[in-house]
């Protein structure tokens, strides 16, 4: 008790009258003092007041209670306090009397009572209320936690009201009435207030009363302030986490679970809820009442497993089947483990269940499937292998009785190609390193084999790459006997594809392979020529030789036309004395003459008919596949009207379609000359076109793009002078210039405060192949003071088609300094998805073309869709290009399309032009 009061008295001023009462209220004994002050008078006076503060303490053992006593010219100022025991038991009171008129420093100042609550509480900011005056005293860290000034509020209640959010002002009033109305010890509230800058930060508002009236009114009311914004923070990272690891095991269909032994608390992942068919919203099962989760069999062998781990902490793994409440049977893999404490016992088990019944019920139609493709094999004879990345092969017993060599026989790759042609070995190498490369994953060749009895046969063989760990593995495939077939075929095709005179294509199979040949240039091939032949003299040879002579004349030209051209290109017989070829990859205009010059030269030699020597020559017209002969007719009209000039030139010549096309080499040689003198004389610019996120509208880029306007006045299309620029090697100049020039205006967009994510810019495949490129472009951005990880270089897909040492150490080195890559026009190319994985691509854009007919039918729909969800599936982000109406934008965003770039947000802008808009934006 002598501590209990002694606690007690030290609250209280030591230069104070001090007295001391017991539990009932009695006197018992009090300092010099009090002993002066108190006159039988007083004492009467006070005794009903202490009696009501003894009830009122009684109830709230925790209070201070005052109260003013006034008595003709003498006025006190009375506290009581209660002393505890370490139980909270009320012992007695302890009891306070000063004249404040006489004594005026024996008051305790408003600033001591602070900080006193300030040091018990340890807070940050402290506030303190006056219930006589009104007014409220904020320490300066109440409102610089904030970002305000110490006399930024008033000192009223009100004005710090007024910054809580309006959301939970509610809730504040209800915690302070509480307390105040003495349902609460304590006040604590937390809310957000709103910052100098105009943000809302979270605050922990504590607080308590520290004196009461003796009619129970709040007289002074003390608390803190603390700012917790960065705790919720936590704690939202942590809801958000918590909420991807039950999404994640949910995709996975994996449940964990927790078991204590000593408590038999048991704890179920959502996941594990959703795998046995029970309500998430009930407890768990007992851990040792779940027989009826589980097929009899199973629930014995877990329950093994789990006393097994429970004594010895040895881990289990097993299969199980788990019965669900509607009968389902689900199988499962389970797994557990024992928790050990320091002195090594097991306090707690822990474990998972993965749901493999997808997996098993697969592994069984898969195996029905096996069995059931192994008699269709026999039935039409289809052998199956597997050839290995060290040549090991082996082949089903079906593939061996196809090759004609008894089954079990020790086989190999090197022994088995030995056994086919010349040209089928070569195919079946190439498909091999294409496969095992990583840039085919599936191939399909038709070969010649001979068999040990020395029998030819056709085979078709069909391979496809395996992967393990994303790497090519081995290769599996079938082989089928098309030997009846393939004869069968080389009869129709010869009699209804080829010239019976003189072995070439006819005019139909020339159709067919020109027109294939046609649709590959479309597909980015190089381009083509066609040459009409017509021979010269011909009709002569036929009145003066005869017929029988002028078809071996036919013969021998068809052979010497064979020779003139490589093994790609296409000869054939249109009719009578006329021929056709067709070149491929013509790289310039230049080597279709070359080819004619050669043809002519050949078929100018004399030909030997019997006893006579026959001279003819032929006139050759040239046309090539362009803006002038779009397709195969016109081709042919150019070629035919072509070679008529040829004869009007007199014969033994050739002649291009038109002057057309030396006109367009007149304009590229021009383009060229004035190209190379573009950036000296500053007509290059750029114009700058943002691309938007389709989630929350920010500007997630700005792809930067080459205009070219000469001294003269004349824009030049960048479709035109940009291929002139890659054949020139001009393209390695102007890039460095456009990318330092873009992250030079982005820079300088960055300190205006503009909000951005990246810049991007257009790469070359010329550029790629420059071993200094990737070097270029990070000395660019350093001199720029550009961050790397904010540059985006977009390429073609004909630019990742070459796999080389240079673009691998330029990916590399891009990829370790952040620099992003996309795909530009994606789906227009050749789509070889083995590239998207090769390199460190993280955007596919979706070509304008694709993009402003997704309206005209759902098969363009269905296209950008497929686009989208490759490109989520390797984890890229997609962009569509060309967006120009609300209505495409709206059918992108419901296929999840991430960004858009097009006329509808805005056309390409000047710096100046682009940097309001951006400010537009940011408003």
């Amino acid at each position: 008790m002598d501590s209990a009061f002694l606690n007690s008295l030290l609250l209280h001023p030591s230069r104070r009258a001090l007295l001391v009462l017991d539990a009932a209220g009695k006197f018992v004994t009090g300092n010099d003092r009090a002993r002066d002050l108190l006159t039988p008078a007083l004492e009467a006076a006070l005794r009903p007041v202490m009696v009501d503060a003894i009830a009122q303490i009684a109830r709230y053992p925790g209070r201070q209670v005052h109260h003013e006593h006034r008595a003709g010219d003498l006025a006190l100022d009375c506290a009581m306090r209660a002393a505890l025991d370490e139980d909270g038991r009320i012992l007695g009171y302890t009891v306070s009397l000063f004249n404040p008129s006489e004594e005026p420093e024996l008051a305790e100042s408003p600033s001591r009572a602070r900080w006193r609550f300030a040091l018990e509480n340890a807070q940050d900011g402290l506030w303190d209320w006056s219930g006589d005056t009104g007014r409220v005293y904020r320490s300066a860290r109440c409102l610089s936690m904030l970002g305000y000034p110490p006399d930024y509020l008033p000192d009223n209640l009100d004005s710090w009201r007024d910054l809580v959010h309006p959301d939970d002002r509610p809730r504040v009033a209800d915690a302070l009435s509480l307390h105040l109305d003495g349902q609460r010890e304590g006040y604590q509230s937390v809310y957000r207030a709103r910052d100098a800058s105009g943000g809302w930060r979270w605050i922990l508002d504590r607080g308590r009363v520290i004196e009461w009236t003796l009619d129970r009114k709040p007289r002074r009311v003390i608390g803190t302030h603390t700012d917790i914004t960065e705790y919720k923070l936590i704690e939202q990272q942590l809801r958000e986490r918590e909420v991807l690891m039950n999404q994640a095991q949910h995709v996975a269909r994996l449940g964990s679970w927790s078991w204590d032994p000593d408590t038999d608390a048991i704890w179920w992942s959502d996941e594990l809820f959703v795998i046995a068919g029970l309500p998430a919203d009930q407890a768990p099962p007992p851990f040792r009442g779940q027989r009826h989760l589980y097929e009899p069999e199973s629930y014995e062998r877990l329950k093994e497993a789990s006393r097994r781990t429970l004594a010895t902490g040895e881990p289990y793994e097993m299969e199980l089947v788990m019965l669900r409440p509607d009968g389902e049977r689900r199988f499962t893999k389970a797994r557990g483990e024992g928790m050990r404490t320091a002195d090594g016992r097991v306090q707690r088990l822990v474990g998972v269940i993965h749901d493999i019944t997808e997996q098993v019920v697969a592994e069984r139609n898969s195996r029905w499937r096996n069995d059931l493709l192994n008699r269709i094999a026999a039935m039409g004879r289809i052998g199956g292998f597997e050839i290995m990345a060290d040549g090991q092969l082996q082949w089903t017993d079906e593939n061996y009785r196809i090759h004609g060599i008894e089954p079990g026989t020790p086989v190999s790759v090197a022994t088995t190609l030995s056994n086919y042609d010349e040209l089928s070995q070569q195919r079946m190498r190439e498909a091999m390193g294409r496969m095992f490369a990583g840039s085919s994953e599936e191939e399909t060749l038709e070969v010649t084999y001979f068999t040990p009895d020395e029998r030819r046969i056709w085979l078709r063989i069909t391979g496809r790459m395996e992967k393990v760990d994303g790497q090519p593995h081995h290769i599996t495939g079938l082989t089928q006997d098309i030997t009846e077939e393939h004869e069968a075929n080389e009869q129709i095709e010869q009699l209804a594809h080829y010239d019976t005179l003189t072995g070439l294509p006819n005019r139909f199979l020339f159709r067919r392979r020109a027109l294939d040949a046609i649709a590959s240039v479309r597909n980015g091939e190089p381009p083509l020529a066609l040459l009409f032949l017509d021979l010269d003299r011909f009709k002569n040879v036929n009145d003066t030789l005869g017929h029988e002579a002028g078809d071996r004349l036919l013969q021998e030209v068809a052979g010497r036309l064979r020779q003139c051209v490589r093994g790609s290109d296409l000869v054939g017989r249109l009719g009578g004395d006329e021929f056709l070829v067709l070149l491929r990859e013509v790289g310039r205009p230049e080597d279709a003459a070359y080819v004619a010059r050669k043809i002519i030269a050949a078929l100018s030699q004399p030909v030997l008919l019997g006893e006579h020597e026959a001279h003819v020559g032929c006139s050759i017209g040239i046309a090539l596949l362009n803006e002038g002969s779009p397709d195969l007719e016109a081709l042919l009209r150019s070629a035919d009207t072509a070679m008529y000039a040829a004869k009007d030139a007199g014969r033994n010549t050739f002649q291009f379609y038109n002057d057309s096309f030396y006109e367009k080499v007149q304009r590229r040689v021009t383009l060229e000359q004035e190209l190379r003198q573009a950036l000296a004389r500053h007509e290059l610019s750029l114009v700058y076109q943002p691309t938007l996120s389709l989630r929350d509208g920010r500007v997630a880029g700005i792809e930067a793009l080459l205009r070219w306007r000469t001294t003269a006045g004349d824009s030049r299309s960048p479709a035109e002078f940009i291929p002139i620029a890659e054949e020139c090697g001009e393209i390695l100049a102007i890039g460095r210039w456009v990318l330092g020039e873009a992250c030079r205006q982005a820079r300088e967009w960055h300190e205006q405060g503009l909000v951005f994510d990246r810049i991007a810019v257009n790469v070359s495949a010329v550029q790629l192949r420059d071993s200094q490129f990737a070097t270029d472009v990070l000395e660019i951005c350093a001199r720029n003071r550009w961050p790397t990880d904010r540059l985006e270089l977009e390429l073609t897909e004909s630019a990742l088609m070459r796999d080389t040492d240079v673009l691998r150490r330029a990916f590399d080195l891009f990829s370790a300094n952040g620099i992003c890559l996309a795909v530009d026009d994606f789906g227009t190319g050749f789509s070889n998805l083995a590239y998207l994985h090769r390199f460190p691509v993280r955007h596919l854009k979706i070509d304008r073309s694709f993009v402003q007919q997704m309206g005209e039918g759902a098969r363009l729909r269905g296209l950008t869709q497929a686009v989208v969800s490759l490109g989520h599936a390797l984890g890229m982000e997609v962009v569509a290009e060309g967006v120009e109406t609300e209505a495409i934008l709206a059918m992108l965003r419901e296929q999840g399309c991430d960004q858009a770039q097009g006329y509808l947000f805005t056309r390409p802008l000047e710096p100046a032009a682009l940097g309001t808009w951006l400010r537009a934006q940011a408003g």
